[in-house]
């Protein structure tokens, strides 16, 4: 059964984030493959849809970058919004800092200088992403970056500074944000964006985070007084650069232009500029109006709700880099009844520490583990995806709440040595084949 999105025949779920699915997608006018981002409407709301947000996003849909998520178009139907954006295989940056756990320097600063360019361009086009953070950093087949999810933070907060904070520390995680956006007062979001980079960095060549405290308090208070220490293996240069840039005080931070000159950024060879269509980018009144197609007609997207699950065990196996989309579902296909699903997951949870409950009639797991950052939350589902033939299911494991370094960690302790007796695996030449079955 097709179902479509205007002139994109949707696919299997490759990816799911907080504010809704991700899908994959071939457009039947040029069979070119893309990622969709599946919005609730009811989340964006219609005042968010202002002329600053029309303007970044059609500025966005404009930029050609080689380390920048290209925004293809905006869709919208009555209920939903469809963000249509180029699609990205080689996982995300986060998964690589989780599997090697730290990066040299040389590794940090090949990744960093293309970040910085990246960022750059973006500034320079008059758009700043205000949520920079390893899970919105992609790899491409040749493992160069790709920043997705840039000038749609005000998508989501409407350009509202207020509603911004509430979106980092209610949403996702204030660990890369800048003090001045945690604080009560207007801020520069590229300087902002400056802080998250310093973050990163740290992040990259520690592989934790500079800020993290179990209370939402403690933790704003060491944000905005950049309170953290170094691990023994920094350079003396490393921390001269992350010193100068993670400055509380946004008018004493590094700017970017300061960080292209740091002795430790201009060690090695210089990365390409990435830049692919060089000057000013300035849509005219009809591109801004027209940056959301409204009205389109969305066919059976209940159908690709329901499916999902299905959808997702291919795509997102463990360990599977390859077809993530932009964001992270960690689930695999099984073909054990309910019952031996949860049996053989309390098991391997018990093993590793977990404090656990089973609800037995919703196939589902709740559990608790405490790490050296804090305690996470894991909550475990079992779904019927397949009733023909051999029946199978689809369990996803999500992080409940936590820290996202220490879920990725006990996600892939979990996957490699504990339960990969029972998971049936689903053999994937190539990511094509994840939208010619549907078209199918």
């Amino acid at each position: 059964m097709v179902k479509k999105v205007g002139k994109y025949e949707i696919g299997k779920t490759i990816g799911e984030g907080t504010f809704g699915k991700v899908k994959l997608a071939v457009n039947t006018e040029t069979n070119e493959k893309v990622a969709i981002k599946v919005l609730d409407k009811s989340i964006i709301q219609k005042q968010n849809m202002g002329a600053q947000v029309k303007r970044e996003i059609s500025i966005m849909k404009l930029v050609r970058h080689s380390y920048v998520v290209q925004l293809k178009e905006v869709l919208a139907s009555s209920t939903r919004i469809f963000l249509v954006c180029e699609l990205i295989t080689g996982g995300e940056l986060f998964d690589k800092i989780v599997e090697k756990q730290r990066f040299s320097e040389d590794e940090a600063r090949f990744y960093f200088k293309q970040l910085v360019e990246g960022v750059d361009y973006c500034h320079s086009q008059g758009v700043c992403h205000r949520d920079l953070k390893p899970e919105n950093i992609l790899l491409d087949s040749n493992g160069n970056v790709k920043i997705s999810d840039f000038g749609l933070s005000n998508l989501y907060s409407g350009g509202d500074d207020e509603a911004l904070k509430l979106l980092h520390t209610t949403c996702g995680t204030p660990n890369y944000v800048a003090p001045e956006v945690l604080a009560d007062r207007g801020y520069d979001g590229r300087m902002a964006d400056v802080w998250s980079l310093g973050v990163i960095l740290y992040v990259l060549l520690a592989g934790f985070l500079p800020f993290d405290e179990p209370s939402m308090s403690n933790l704003f208070r060491k944000i905005q007084a950049a309170d953290f220490s170094y691990p023994r293996w920094f350079s003396e240069d490393v921390r001269s650069l992350i010193d100068a840039i993670l400055v509380p005080d946004p008018r004493q931070r590094l700017s970017i232009a300061q960080i292209r000159g740091h002795p430790w950024f201009v060690v090695g060879p210089p990365v390409a500029s990435g830049v692919m269509l060089g000057g000013a980018i300035n849509p005219s009144a009809e591109e801004v109006e027209g940056a959301v197609q409204e009205g389109v007609v969305a066919e059976r997207m209940e159908e690709v709700e329901a499916e999902a699950a299905a959808a997702a065990a291919a795509a997102a196996h463990a360990g599977s880099a390859q077809a993530r989309g932009s964001v992270r579902l960690n689930t695999f296909q099984t073909a054990l009844p309910p019952a031996d699903i949860l049996g053989a997951v309390s098991g391997a949870l018990a093993e590793m520490g977990c404090e656990l409950r089973v609800f037995d009639a919703s196939s589902k797991i709740k559990a608790c583990l405490m790490t050296p950052k804090g305690m996470i939350g894991v909550v475990v589902q079992a779904s019927l995806c397949s009733s023909s033939g051999a029946p199978l299911h689809v369990v996803e494991v999500r992080r409940g709440k936590g820290d996202n370094l220490e879920f990725s960690k006990f996600y892939r302790e979990l996957m490699d040595t504990k339960l990969q007796s029972i998971v049936h695996s689903v053999p994937l030449d190539d990511i094509g084949a994840l939208a010619a079955e549907e078209a199918g």
